[in-house]
C-alpha cells in the first residue's frame, strides 16, 4: 500500500496527521517538515518573523506564513503531490507506461534497445511544472530544507516497491568535488541520508566522480551518455562487492547518469543495484 493516499475531504488545513488540501486528502506515514505540529511558542516566532521579513512561495508568490512549510504554500505543495506518477511504468527504468495496464511486465522500448545495468528504477512524480521548481530550488537555490520535504516521497515509492530486506544499503550519485564546494551539498546526498533514516537502512558514500563532467542540461540523449562513460569510480570495493545497493538521485531524465554509477557499482561487484529518484523526465 502507498504511503501516499488520497481522500475525499472537503476542508483544508492540518489534523490528525494528515494533510488537507481542498477536496484531497494526502496522508504520509512519514510527516514532512510541514506537518509536524509546532509550538506556541514557534508560532508566535513565526508571526513576528512575518512581519518583518514576510515569506512568499518561491513558485506563485503567495504569502507562506511558516517557517516549516520550506517556502511553499499548501495549493503549491498540492500540486507537487498530484505530479505522482500512477498507473502503468517500465519495470526496467521506471518510464510510465500510458495506455497499458498498471502492474504490466512491458518493457520501454530504450530499455529493450538498451537494456541498464541496474535491474528496476523508480520515481515518485514527473519532472514538469511544479516538480521541476522545487528541485531547482534544492539544486541551485541552495534550499537545504526541501531535502527533508522530499525524501517522505522517496520513501513512499521505497515502500510501495521494495522491502528493506531487498537491500544492503543506500547510496547517492556524487557531484565532482569542485561542483560539491560550490555548491556547497550534494542533494542527492541530503535526500539519501534522510530516506535511509526513514527506512532504517545504512548509507555508504561509495562513488567519487572520476572527472568533471559537463552539465547534463541541454545536451542530446547521445550527447549525455557519451558525457557520463565511465565518470564514476567506487571508494569502497570490499564494501560493495556481493552487495544489494539501492542509488539515489534527484532526477532521472535519459537515465544515462544512473546507468554510469550503476555500471562502476556492478563492475566492482555488487550483486544488484536499483534506482530511486524524486522525479521522473519523460520525452512523451
Amino acid at each position: 500500500m502507498s504511503i501516499l493516499s488520497r481522500e475525499r475531504n472537503a476542508e483544508s488545513g492540518v489534523f490528525g496527521g494528515c494533510l488537507y488540501y481542498g477536496d484531497v486528502t494526502y496522508k504520509l506515514l512519514f510527516p514532512t517538515p510541514r506537518d509536524v505540529q509546532v509550538s506556541y511558542t514557534r508560532s508566535i516566532s513565526d508571526c513576528f518573523l512575518n512581519l518583518f521579513y514576510p515569506e512568499e512561495c518561491f513558485i506563485c508568490s503567495s504569502p507562506v506564513a511558516r517557517r516549516q512549510d520550506c517556502g511553499l504554500c499548501d495549493d503549491c505543495w498540492r500540486k507537487v503531490l498530484d505530479l505522482q506518477i500512477v498507473g502503468a511504468y517500465c519495470p526496467s527504468c521506471g518510464a510510465p507506461l500510458p495506455g497499458f495496464a498498471e502492474g504490466s511486465e512491458n518493457l520501454c522500448i530504450e530499455c529493450i534497445r538498451r537494456p541498464p545495468p541496474y535491474c528496476g528504477a523508480r520515481a515518485f512524480g514527473y519532472y514538469s511544472t511544479e516538480m521541476r521548481q522545487v528541485i531547482h530550488e534544492l539544486k541551485f537555490k541552495g534550499r537545504r530544507p526541501l531535502a527533508q520535504l522530499l525524501a517522505p516521497l522517496l520513501a513512499d515509492v521505497f515502500l510501495k516497491s521494495w522491502k528493506r530486506e531487498d537491500f544492503d544499503f543506500i547510496t547517492y550519485v556524487p557531484l565532482h568535488p569542485g561542483r560539491r564546494r560550490e555548491r556547497g551539498f550534494n542533494q542527492a546526498e541530503l535526500l539519501g541520508r534522510a530516506l535511509a533514516r526513514m527506512v532504517g537502512l545504512p548509507e555508504l558514500r561509495t562513488l567519487r566522480r572520476a572527472a568533471a563532467t559537463k552539465s547534463q542540461v541541454g545536451l542530446s540523449d547521445a550527447q549525455r551518455l557519451e558525457n557520463v562513460r565511465n565518470a564514476f569510480r567506487c571508494t569502497h570495493v570490499d564494501r560493495v562487492a556481493g552487495k544489494k545497493i539501492l542509488l539515489i538521485d534527484d532526477v532521472m531524465t535519459t537515465g544515462a547518469t544512473a546507468a554510469s554509477a550503476a555500471g562502476a557499482l556492478i563492475n566492482t561487484g555488487a550483486d544488484k543495484v536499483s534506482v530511486l529518484t524524486v522525479a521522473r523526465a519523460t520525452h512523451m
